[in-house]
């Protein structure tokens, strides 16, 4: 390949990187039941799921204010998507009114609905868990959604071995 070649190749590159770093949450596709709530700029969270050891079963994204924190019975609204690809999926889930929240997300690799050691998890602000403390506070976790849509992203975790956190690449 010729020096100019090479040289043109790397410009275009050059410039092409930072077309692809601007892109933001809201440029990709968002899924859901509650999509339309986030196009339409209405109050929602647009929760960034990344870090999925695989492909397949499905993604929960299930939001909560201060009261229902991860109580039985206590969630707002849970919406679930099945997972594709292996790369980040956004998905939307309408709040009721503008305020606080917070969200929980779990990866059911199988797609069983049921809860196995497999499986993935992840929390807003992606606070860190380990096997005997998994369950984090509100005040780990809350974030404020105004009139529009909130970006919130969460970064799944697995068990591995005695360590719970991101796939390591």
């Amino acid at each position: 390949m010729s020096f100019l070649k090479s040289l043109t190749l790397s410009a275009s590159a050059a410039l092409a990187l930072p077309l692809a770093l601007s892109g933001t949450a809201a440029d990709a596709a968002v899924v859901g039941s509650d999509a339309a709530a986030c196009q339409a700029g209405k109050p929602s969270v647009q929760v960034r799921v990344s870090g999925f050891k695989r492909a397949g079963g499905t993604v929960r994204v299930v939001l909560y204010d201060r009261d229902g924190w991860l109580k039985k019975g206590g969630s707002l609204r849970k919406v679930r998507v099945p997972v594709k690809s292996g790369g980040p999926v956004d998905v939307c889930i309408a709040v009721p009114k503008p305020g606080q929240y917070a969200v929980a997300v779990h990866h059911d690799l199988n797609g069983n609905r049921d809860k196995d050691l497999s499986d993935g998890g992840g929390f807003s602000r992606n606070p860190k868990i380990g096997l005997l403390s998994n369950r984090p506070k509100y005040a780990q976790t809350w974030f404020e959604v105004g009139a529009g849509p909130k970006v919130v992203p969460v970064t799944l975790m697995y068990l591995n071995g005695l360590r719970v956190g991101p796939v390591r690449g």
